[in-house]
């Protein structure tokens, strides 16, 4: 059954830009006070289901992932996986929306979506976790890519919106390998 679930799912998934719910504003690797950090803004257009859920109070999550692969041939090894998530909800008391940071807390209020999504479109620096001194280790290809967290959702709505597409918000992966173009920019 579960088999059947997965593939059914597989088979349904569009192309993650087709729907441009959501991707990746002009990413680009910096370094920031020695570690490597990706620049770039996100830009995400909720669909009509995602506005109403926030409209009945589901807090809505979104997941930029960076990672850092070492390279040793044509074979890539998973070597840092930073996950930065958020969550987007609708305060019907205050009548704003309102971004918050779950890992450090961090909150920021809007009184309408289309600010918040402007404030989302502003670069700002991603973690990779990747400094000067991993790059004379060995050779590193990192990459960006944000998605809407359906996984994070409350349970009673994680089986309906995997096949639904108007859920289905996914930036294109953008990857960098790293050579000495970058090291010393």
């Amino acid at each position: 059954m579960v088999f059947i679930i997965w593939l059914c799912a597989s088979c349904s998934q569009t192309d993650p830009e087709a729907s441009g719910q959501l991707r990746m504003i002009d990413p680009a690797p910096a370094w920031v006070d020695g570690e490597l950090m990706i620049m770039a803004g996100l830009d995400w257009r909720p669909s009509e289901a995602v506005i109403e859920a926030m409209e009945h109070g589901v807090a809505v999550p979104i997941r930029i992932t960076t990672r850092s692969l070492r390279v040793h041939g044509r074979l890539r090894l998973l070597d840092r996986d930073r996950n930065h998530r958020y969550e987007v909800r609708y305060l019907p008391m205050l009548r704003s929306y309102q971004i918050a940071d779950t890992k450090s807390g961090q909150q920021r209020n809007f009184p309408r979506l289309h600010m918040l999504t402007d404030s989302l479109r502003q670069p700002q620096p991603w973690a990779t976790g990747l400094t000067t001194a991993d790059l004379d280790e060995g050779r590193f290809r990192v990459e960006i890519r944000g998605q809407l967290d359906r996984t994070r959702l409350p349970s009673p709505m994680r089986m309906p919106v995997w096949f639904d597409p108007e859920w289905r918000a996914v930036s294109a992966r953008w990857h960098w390998d790293l050579d000495d173009a970058i090291i010393d920019g």
